[in-house]
């Protein structure tokens, strides 16, 4: 509320309850003493006037309720109580549902002071005397229920716009912080209240006259006023208890015939404390929880019909591509049949592969051995070649000093021939001497008898020596001819050591070379060993994942078969899912139409 229609409110409340209480109050009570006290006219005027001044300086009370009540619901402004948090509008909301029970107070004290006050204001033209200030204490009791139910459902009535409005009554609160005031306690105050009233005055009037204490004048005006303002008291409070439970009872049933024409756009706003007013939070709760429930049926109604829709769009297009699946399938299961023999050959491949890699891998360390051998023997003939043309050179050079050897001795041998020849010669000469020797013994005779003899054995000794030197001369001869021979036979060995010794040389470089070679052809099969052990290892892997791609295959073929048959029933399942889309789809509408019945807003 603005604070044009929050003053308003305060002025309606204001006046309303002043109203009420010259109209149940000041009336009956300035009765009540008049009649009780036996006051004369003029004492009548001062009562009067004591009550009119009382009243009139009592309106400080209503003014401070004025304003407390005016702050109170200027905190319900729009613009100030969206800025709340929730449990500040639960405050606030708790507050002006406790007011009424709180402005039991402001009366309370305005007319605790203001009946003293007045009886001063009334006393200070006259002394009273016991019967004239009896009604006084009296009074109280007549006063103070009817004005404190008056005030209540006056209150609790002229809240009820600022309870109904739409910031405040969609406030829940929770029930152990609201004042409750049952109508049982409403029904017997509101009673006792009539009763004290009625009871009270009349009785005490009635008591006093019969047993003498007072003299009413016009006694049958004075009871019949009375008995009038009574009636006018129980009217009010009667009027005003049943508005307070008709406000109640009709927002109540006016929810009732909405939720009977399926409105749940409103709920009932809380204005009081008792069970009417602490069922609207039940019955809110209730409208809430049909609210939220309806509105999530209508949404998912919505949705669930979209979706089914949609679902059985998608079934249709799915149960198609179902079909081009199952069709797929069977082709991917013919190719995957046909890779499987595929990758089964290339798996016998491998292995032949593998063992043919193997042998050539085993020829290979074999050849690998060999030119190792070869390579090894080479560098022993290397090494027996060069010791060979080390020897060829010593015995070229032995031969050479052979021939020079050969040659001085067929010149020893032609100075031998030639000292054999003087040899020869001084034989010749010898047998001549021995000759001449034995004709000289013989000329000596006897004497020359033993020189004969010497000369005999001179001239055999010469004979011999001839003999032997022949001899000699021939095999000296025959030893220059041999010397001869060797040295032509030495200096054609010679020549010949020369040419082995060149081809020695040669042999000694073409070993090298092909020690070289070996060489290289130990290296050459070493990388090409490493190579077929890469490609051995390289045909096993190849071998063995063959072998696990048949396997695959093979698995993979009978997942293809295993997906052909779910396809195939999967396509049923989506034709079966179509049918129960279109029935769910009818089902939500038709759900939605029957739901369609609440209104949520």
């Amino acid at each position: 509320m603005d604070e044009k229609e929050t003053t308003a409110l305060c002025w309606k409340l204001t006046l309303g309850l002043e109203l009420l209480t010259s109209i149940l109050a000041v009336p009956i009570a300035v009765l009540f003493i008049v009649s009780g006290g036996e006051y004369n006219l003029e004492k009548a005027i001062y009562v009067i006037l004591g009550a009119t001044i009382s009243l009139t300086i009592s309106y400080i009370v209503p003014t401070i309720r004025f304003f407390r009540l005016r702050k109170l619901i200027l905190e319900t402004k729009p613009e100030k109580f969206v800025q709340k948090t929730l449990e500040e509008k639960q405050e606030i909301k708790t507050n002006l549902l406790k007011f009424p029970k709180q402005n039991l107070g402001y009366f309370f004290v305005q007319w605790s002071l203001g009946i003293p006050f007045a009886a001063f204001v009334t006393f200070l033209f006259f002394t009273p005397t016991i019967v004239e200030l009896i009604p006084y204490v009296v009074l109280p009791v007549i006063i103070y229920p009817v004005l404190g139910v008056s005030h209540f459902f006056l209150t609790e009535l002229r809240l009820a716009s600022v309870l109904s409005s739409p910031g405040l009554k969609e406030i829940a609160l929770n029930l152990e912080n609201i004042p409750k005031i049952g109508i049982f306690p409403r029904v017997f105050f509101t009673m006792l209240a009539v009763f004290s009233m009625s009871m009270t005055t009349l009785g005490y009037l009635l008591g006093a006259q019969v047993s003498g204490a007072i003299q009413l004048q016009n006694a049958e005006l004075t009871i019949g006023l009375l008995t009038l303002f009574v009636c006018i008291a129980i009217y009010i409070l009667t009027t005003l208890f049943v508005r307070a439970l008709k406000m109640n009872t009709v927002k109540m049933v006016t929810c009732y015939e909405a939720l009977a024409t399926g409105d749940l756009s409103d709920i009932v706003p809380m204005i009081s404390t008792d069970e009417l007013g602490l069922g609207t939070l039940s019955l809110n709760s209730f409208i809430e929880s049909i609210r939220r429930i309806t509105s999530s049926v209508i949404q998912e109604s919505e949705r669930v019909s979209n979706d089914s829709k949609i679902i059985s769009t998608q079934t249709q297009g799915l149960s198609q591509a179902m079909m081009e699946q199952a069709s797929s399938t069977e082709q991917m299961s013919a190719g995957i049949e046909e890779m499987s023999a595929s990758v089964r050959s290339t798996a016998v491949g491998a292995k032949t592969q593998n063992k043919i890699t193997g042998d050539a891998l085993q020829s290979l360390v074999e050849m690998e051995s060999v030119l190792v051998e070869v390579h090894s023997s080479m560098e022993r003939t290397e090494s027996e070649t060069k010791k060979m043309e080390e020897e060829i050179v010593s015995g070229q050079s032995t031969l050479q000093s052979t021939l020079l050897a050969m040659e001085e001795i067929e010149t020893s041998v032609e100075h031998t021939a030639d000292v054999i020849q003087v040899i020869g010669d001084i034989s010749d000469k010898i047998g001549l001497l021995s000759l001449n020797a034995s004709i000289e013994a013989a000329r000596a005779g006897e004497a020359g008898r033993g020189f004969a003899v010497v000369a005999s054995e001179i001239s055999k000794l010469g004979e011999q020596t001839l003999q032997n030197t022949k001899r000699i001369l021939e095999a000296v001869d025959k030893a220059y001819e041999a010397s001869k021979l060797g040295r032509a036979a030495v200096s054609n060995t010679e020549k010949t050591f020369s040419q082995i010794g060149n081809s020695v040389e040669a042999t000694v470089q073409l070993i090298q070379t092909s020690s070289d070679m070996t060489r290289k052809q130990m290296l050459i099969a070493k990388a090409v060993k490493n190579g077929f052990s890469n490609l051995t290892r390289s045909a096993l892997e190849i071998e063995q994942n063959t072998e696990e791609q048949a396997r695959t295959s093979f698995e993979l073929s009978q997942s293809v078969a295993t997906i052909s048959e779910g396809t195939e029933y999967l396509n049923q399942f989506v034709g079966e899912i179509d049918k129960l889309c279109l029935t769910l789809s009818k089902q939500a509408d038709n759900l939605k139409n029957g739901i369609s019945f609440f209104r949520i807003k």
